[in-house]
């Protein structure tokens, strides 16, 4: 009896509260949402995991600092913040905060200048007794990384003029400076530091350097150290002309920068190298006889920071060329701007413009070791790319020589280059190979360089001691490249895990597990991991950036994802012992950026499905207590929320081919719905990530789509050399034909949406079926012929290595097999489109040349199709500002609406717009 009425009561509640959930529809969405959800970003965990520390960011508006406490778990929010930290000990957190997003717009709107608009302040907050302190018209402010107690912050300060009684001339040589206050945390106490332009901390040391402007008639700098424990000053160098780049050894052992004595009218200048070790009074000119290591017309490089190895024994510092300078008596009609496109240059010249300013900056490492006293040159013209092993600290550096095969990249993609190994003991270059497709690495003790070579699909490795190359797991029974590889050039590796201690071995990915291999020893090989009997891929989560080995004899945490469930898990595993333990998994997807408390066994990670957010879990070494400490989104639980599974089907070629399908929230099989198809290539892996939602530059956004009432499927593509517009329709034509015949799909009110390479398979396919009523086409090539002899420009590069090696997956030139660009260019076939096309072409597409828009466009208008292309100006290969994301997201939903869901069609698709219009009539 007893038992009888717990079940009314339970059917009772349960009917209560459908009841309650009725008088509570769920919302549907409008573009205001966009606007509307958080991203967490900037996560930072105190060493002991005492203090988190997070912002919490949307498209518009302020931005929110969250600081979570564990002993008190409690969060404190702050708004209108900008950048944030916590110091070491855990016990405060120090922030700027800057004037309200609408307050800031309000004087944008009133033409307030720049250097009117408000300063930010800075905030201290101390945990202890949730105490704020705020501080005025602060610039910036840095915290020691690994020692605490102290605070430097900069104030701009007004500009020192010199004297007034001076020349004209001199008058324009002024102190633009400002003030460095270094704060004790505990006390409150501060030093001010006035006229000074540039400061370094110490990384491991309470240890200060600066460069403080002299102010008198004359802007002369002095450099100075100070001892943040005991506020004791030390002179390092007086009265000079310019100082940059101050360096600090990480000890504070050394400081270097680079300074110059008088005044130089060059646009180069002629810095000298200045070192001060702890026994030195004052630094020292280190390049004084700068012919041992420089060129004759080369300087020391301004441009490049000065950095210490990890010991602090050897210091490394850039030399440059001198370049042409441009004769400034010459009037603007005797100068010719003429470009010069040589068939032989090494990079084309729309590369060359791209990399300009870089190249202004290039320079050519040098090392100079401070105990020996000497100079090594590591880089030159030749081969100006140097590695370092041990941290600077190694016996040898690798020179790679890449000049003479930078002209194959604009058909390969990839560059070449020669590895050349340079001793320090002996001072001498040795080549290893040449030619090779990798990207060398030396192993954490040194004695080994090791790499991937593409066209052999082997990693290789060279003994430093033995002078050899060797093969990894040359008798293994696996593949340590990409088994699904489907583009015409090498496979890609799998990667690597690490090196165990003393470079004993090294741990190697397959597609599934990881593989203990032996340099020196191609026929042992042992697999750790049995994953690929499940098909479950597992993978390191290197938590312990500072720990240069993997101890087989510590525990790590693997990240597992089962390729059928698409189920993610992490996993305890020991190396030495093989043994696992489970900590947490399921149907969701996990995180594997996971961050661990240096000085406790602590760790922060998310979790994410369709429906939920990932949002910051906090949990300790077991994961048996797992504590949600954010909540990013409350306002999720207003809006109606549809739901995804996989879908799989036979495709036209009789294999199986998968996908995701996304419904509704009301959805039911018994009723039909309108379908958005969007895909790219392969997404079905994504299949438990969180979409939230989002004005996105270039895709639909699923959750906000299947708020609206339509399905949106998303089949994955596999490819084969020569037929990528025919391997797109037979995935994507086939896994519609599967779907209708499931019976809740509208077959009149089908729709097609992707970007780049997703518009070009779109154009591609209405050329081949008038199934769908209607289509938008992003950023698409329509004319394979004339893109080939196209330019990337954001990059320079020539656009053939996409069709000969990469994603357009011809594998020939244009001259070898014309038929096949001819066959994949959907322009040639623009008479069989019967489809309405949106098309979205920016006129600064530095990937994929707008012109192709503009060809897709002119053939639909030519033939009486209907088109409309939209362009925002200035945009490159989609739109980045917000305002036109969310005009894209409008439009687009507006577009669909109209055709799918027997919506009105917006005056902008009925009349476009004109020059006049453009930028004050919307037409929505």
């Amino acid at each position: 009896m007893q038992f009888t009425s717990k079940i009314i009561v339970f059917i009772l509640s349960v009917f209560c509260f459908n009841l309650h959930l009725s008088g509570q529809a769920l919302k549907k969405m409008t573009p205001e949402v966009y606007s509307q959800w958080n991203k967490i970003k900037n996560i930072k965990l105190s060493d002991s995991a005492e203090v988190i520390i997070y912002t919490l960011e949307r498209e518009t508006g302020d931005k929110s600092l969250c600081i979570y406490q564990k002993s008190a778990d409690t969060t404190y929010t702050f708004h209108r913040v900008n950048k944030a930290e916590a110091d070491v000990s855990g016990r405060y957190v120090i922030f700027t905060r800057s004037l309200s997003y609408d307050s800031t717009r309000t004087l944008k709107r009133k033409k307030t200048p720049k250097d009117k608009m408000p300063v930010d302040s800075l905030c201290i907050f101390t945990l202890a007794d949730r105490s704020l302190q705020t501080i005025s018209s602060v610039s910036d402010f840095s915290l020691p990384s690994k020692y605490a107690g102290f605070v430097v912050y900069t104030k701009k300060m007004e500009t020192i003029q010199p004297d007034s009684t001076k020349n004209e001339k001199k008058k324009k040589e002024v102190c633009d400076v400002t003030a460095i206050i270094i704060r004790k945390l505990v006390s409150g106490n501060e030093d001010t530091i006035r006229n000074a332009k540039d400061y370094v901390l110490a990384e491991d040391t309470p240890l200060m350097a600066y460069s403080q402007c002299l102010g008198d008639s004359l802007a002369r700098y002095s450099v100075y150290s100070f001892d943040l424990t005991n506020d004791s000053l030390q002179l390092v160098l007086p009265d000079m002309q310019q100082i940059t780049q101050l360096s600090l050894e990480k000890k504070g052992s050394h400081l270097a920068f680079l300074g110059l004595k008088e005044k130089s009218a060059a646009v180069q200048k002629p810095y000298d190298l200045y070192l001060k070790s702890a026994q030195d009074s004052l630094a020292v000119n280190i390049t004084a006889t700068d012919s041992i290591y420089k060129p004759t017309q080369w300087v020391n490089s301004g441009d490049r920071k000065i950095s210490f190895s990890e010991s602090g024994n050897r210091l490394f510092f850039g030399i440059a060329p001198i370049r042409p300078v441009k004769d400034t008596m010459r009037l603007d009609d005797e100068i010719v701007n003429v470009e010069i496109w040589h068939h032989d240059s090494p990079r084309l010249y729309t590369q060359m413009e791209t990399t300009l300013e870089n190249d202004k900056k290039k320079s050519y490492t040098v090392m100079y070791d401070i105990n020996k006293t000497t100079f090594d040159v590591l880089e030159t013209k030749e081969a100006d790319r140097s590695i370092q092993s041990v941290k600077g600290d190694g016996r040898y550096f690798l020179q790679l020589k890449t000049l003479p095969y930078q002209k194959a990249v604009t058909w390969n993609g990839g560059l070449l280059k020669d590895l050349i190994l340079f001793d320090t003991e002996t001072r001498t270059s040795t080549q290893i190979t040449t030619a090779e497709s990798g990207n060398p690495v030396f192993s954490p003790t040194g004695r080994y360089i090791y790499w991937f070579s593409g066209p052999d699909s082997i990693w290789k490795t060279f003994d430093t001691q033995k002078s050899n190359i060797s093969i990894l797991g040359l008798w293994s029974v696996t593949k340590f490249h990409d088994e699904q590889n489907d583009v015409p050039d090498h496979a890609d590796p799998y990667g690597i895990a690490g090196w165990l201690k003393d470079d004993d071995a090294v741990i190697v990915y397959d597609r599934y597990d990881l593989w203990k291999l032996y340099p020196g020893d191609p026929f042992t090989n042992e697999v750790l991991t049995n994953g690929r009997e499940t098909k479950t891929v597992h993978r390191w989560l290197d938590t312990d950036e500072e720990n240069d080995f993997i101890d087989p004899g510590q525990k790590m945490i693997l990240h597992q994802f089962n390729e059928k469930s698409r189920a993610e898990a992490y996993t305890l595993y020991e190396i030495k012992s093989g043994k696992k333990d489970s900590l947490t998994g399921g149907d969701y997807s996990l995180n594997k950026n996971i961050i661990k408390a240096k000085k406790s066994g602590h760790y922060i990670f998310s979790k994410q499905d369709f429906n939920t957010f990932p949002d910051l879990l906090l949990t300790d070494s077991t994961f048996t207590t797992i504590k949600k400490i954010s909540e990013a989104n409350p306002q999720q639980a207003e809006y109606a929320w549809g739901s995804c599974k996989p879908f799989t089907w036979t495709n036209y070629s009789g294999k199986q081919n998968d996908g995701m399908l996304f419904f509704p929230p009301d959805f039911s099989p018994f009723n039909t719905y309108p379908l958005i198809v969007n895909f790219y290539e392969r997404s079905s892996d994504d299949l438990h990530r969180h979409r939230a939602p989002e004005a996105h530059r270039s895709t639909i956004n699923y959750t906000y789509y299947t708020n609206q009432g339509y399905v949106v499927f998303n089949p994955d593509i596999r490819y084969t050399k020569g037929q990528p517009g025919e391997d797109c329709y037979i995935a994507v034509n086939s896994g519609v034909d599967a779907l209708l015949k499931k019976g809740y799909i509208d077959s009149t009110r089908m729709g097609l949406q992707g970007h780049s390479w997703g518009g070009y398979q779109i154009a591609y396919l209405l050329t081949k079926t008038g199934r769908f009523k209607c289509a938008e086409a992003g950023a698409p090539v329509v004319n394979m012929v004339s893109a080939y002899g196209g330019v990337r420009w954001e990059s320079g590069m020539s656009r053939m290595f996409q069709y000969e090696k990469q994603q357009s997956r011809i594998g020939q030139t244009l001259w070898e097999n014309p038929a096949q660009y001819h066959f994949n260019s959907p322009i040639y076939q623009m008479e069989k489109v019967t489809t309405p096309v949106l098309i979205m072409h920016n006129d600064e597409d530095g990937a994929v040349p707008w012109e192709q828009g503009i060809e897709y466009y002119m053939a639909l208008r030519r033939l009486g199709k209907p088109a409309w292309m939209l362009n925002y100006n200035g945009e490159p290969h989609w739109p980045v500002k917000w305002q036109n994301r969310l005009d894209f997201n409008i439009r687009m939903e507006q577009y669909f609406n109209h055709f799918l869901m027997d919506g009105p069609m917006p005056l902008w698709m009925r009349e476009g717009n004109t020059p006049l219009e453009k930028g004050i009539l919307d037409k929505y």
